[in-house]
């Protein structure tokens, strides 16, 4: 809706999603009602803080600052937009975009999420602030000259832990707050896999995007899987340790797989009538894992060209796992047929 001629909160909140990810508008679109909302709005709140984390230009101790003083907006207070003033008032990009935009507006985003009842409320802030917090402890490590690494995979588990289990765990609470069919039984079942969810989807970002981290000064694949490759991940080309960055890259593609084995067997203990919340799960779930397999066949992320799905990938994946939504037979069937690819160029 169109309001003095410009959108209404809520229709720029719709219209954010679509431009700042595209993937995730395909599957928030599927929910309907509070679920809708409250994941859409949630998700905005999480890129308003991966806005900060991003962005090359600003200073770590600046970013420090920012997240520490976003995560203090949650849960909002009555002066919220007092609050959010101060917050945006020194905050300038170099170049803008639809994440720009996105953060810049924060007071509309928030003017619909003090709508959601109390109980969303309050479990989507304690999520974002538990996220933004984690961040900007991360950002330490940005205090160091050339590129920054993490250390081991229990520092990129604590990472992700931070920027995506987070938000498993918010899911799990958003569907369990707006449907009955999700028994006491049902969401311990989920919760127990909610941070591997996460980290499944996570950790393949992270694998994709190998080569544009490392441009902009952050390597998200741990340094102790170069150097147990006998790589020095800095001075080492990788036209000469070729064969090393390709098994430390596999065996980042291989710990993603684990956790998105995790990632199937928690969308399958969603019940079979749930079927808008088993495809809101399903389609990244089944996109990860098939960019996995191309990952798995092509290396070309280490020359810098972009290793991605293509659109009718997309549609092939919701059109399929839309038909087989209730069958658990025939989506652990598909799962692993693209899995086995995977094994199959370990």
């Amino acid at each position: 809706m169109i309001q003095n001629g410009k959108l209404d909160d809520f229709a720029f909140c719709e219209e954010s999603l679509v431009r700042v990810s595209r993937t995730f508008a395909i599957n928030i679109k599927i929910l309907k009602g509070n679920s809708y909302k409250g994941l859409l709005l949630a998700y905005l709140l999480c890129r308003i803080a991966d806005t900060i984390e991003d962005d090359p230009c600003f200073p770590v101790p600046f970013k420090m600052q920012k997240l520490c003083e976003y995560s203090e907006l949650l849960p909002p207070s009555l002066d919220y937009k007092d609050q959010i003033k101060n917050f945006l008032k020194d905050i300038a990009f170099k170049q803008e975009s639809d994440s720009s935009d996105l953060l810049m507006n924060t007071i509309r985003v928030f003017n619909e999420f003090v709508r959601l009842p109390d109980s969303m409320i309050s479990v989507i802030s304690a999520h974002v602030k538990e996220m933004a917090v984690g961040m900007a402890s991360f950002q330490e490590k940005g205090s160091d000259k050339g590129i920054i690494f993490l250390e081991n995979q229990e520092e990129l588990d604590r990472y992700c832990y931070f920027v995506a289990g987070t938000v498993g765990l918010m899911i799990t609470s958003i569907f369990s707050e707006n449907s009955q069919r999700i028994t006491p039984e049902i969401k311990k079942k989920l919760q127990e896999r909610s941070v591997a969810f996460g980290l499944g989807l996570q950790i393949t970002n992270i694998a994709k995007d190998f080569y544009g981290d490392r441009e902009r000064g952050w390597c998200y694949v741990p340094r102790s899987f170069f150097i147990e490759e006998g790589i020095d991940p800095v001075k080492d080309s990788f036209e000469k340790k070729q064969e090393g960055f390709v098994n430390a890259h596999k065996r980042l593609i291989n710990l993603a797989l684990t956790y998105l084995d995790e990632a199937l067997l928690y969308t399958l203990d969603i019940p079979r009538t749930l079927v808008r919340y088993r495809l809101f799960c399903l389609w990244p779930l089944f996109m990860a894992v098939e960019s996995l397999a191309k990952l798995s066949r092509d290396q070309n992320l280490f020359r810098g060209r972009t290793v991605k799905i293509s659109r009718d990938d997309v549609k092939r994946i919701v059109r399929n796992t839309s038909l087989a939504v209730m069958s658990n037979t025939a989506l652990k069937y598909m799962y692993n047929r693209t899995r086995k690819q995977i094994l199959e160029n370990a």
